[in-house]
């Protein structure tokens, strides 16, 4: 019986995924806190503590998966369900706990959101897989929340100007004060060239491949902050992979 629901539950959960577009929704996720208490069976109850201008749903679907730390197994699916209580802004979801994998603190909840009237560029897709980005001087480039709020095709081109500037920077300085780190490309598009020349000459069209490759393959990135020089550095080291059109 219980593998029949849970077999029901992630039809209507695909289900529910396909036909995003048609609901117009988006995909998002938003972390967990630590209030993860047992519920009946293989049930566990867990909270998201959400900002006044977001709101969800009773009863409304969720699935979560955990934050890469030091292996790709990190993120697997630990689980999926409902959200069953609305306290203010504290939403608390009841999670059939998928393979005995133990939640935690920052795990991230995958649930469809109303869409907004926003720009949808490159920027709000990485917020929906709860990424942060930020300069060398670990300053965040945009609110993970509040970007789903306001966000205009200018706004997205003024801070792509500046995340290149930051890349450009970076690379900049590295040659003038440390160039032994700038160690040859062995593989991709830039093979025979060096890491630290590249990003002090990268361009927006660049970074945008690099920002496509994280949306489609987000996994390894979602749910944490990041230096944006310091994984551009580490893709283009890494062959430099792009999203087929």
């Amino acid at each position: 019986m219980r593998k029949i629901f849970i077999l029901s539950f992630l039809l209507q959960f695909q289900f529910s995924l396909q036909s995003t577009a048609q609901k117009e929704q988006w995909l998002r996720a938003f972390p967990i806190t630590s209030y993860i208490v047992d519920g009946n069976d293989s049930v566990k109850i867990v909270q998201l503590e959400m900002p006044e201008q977001i709101t969800l749903k009773e009863k409304q679907l969720g699935l979560i998966r955990g934050v890469y730390e030091s292996n790709p197994k990190d993120t697997a699916e630990k689980g999926f369900g409902r959200c069953q209580l609305i306290k203010s802004n504290y939403y608390y979801f009841a999670i059939v706990n998928k393979n005995g994998i133990p939640l935690k603190e920052g795990d991230l909840l995958y649930t469809l959101m109303d869409k907004t009237e926003i720009y949808y560029g490159l920027f709000p897709k990485l917020a929906a897989h709860f990424i942060r980005l930020q300069s060398v001087n670990e300053q965040p480039f945009y609110d993970r929340y509040l970007i789903f709020s306001r966000w205009t095709a200018e706004e997205e081109k003024k801070l792509m100007d500046s995340v290149v500037a930051d890349i450009r920077y970076t690379g900049n300085y590295f040659l003038e004060n440390d160039p032994s780190l700038d160690k040859e490309i062995t593989s991709g598009d830039y093979k025979g060239k060096k890491i630290l020349s590249v990003m002090a000459a990268c361009k927006q069209e660049e970074v945008a491949d690099f920002f496509e490759y994280i949306i489609a393959r987000p996994r390894l990135y979602a749910g944490r902050t990041w230096k944006v020089s310091e994984i551009f550095a580490t893709w283009i080291d890494a062959g430099a992979p792009r999203v087929v059109k």
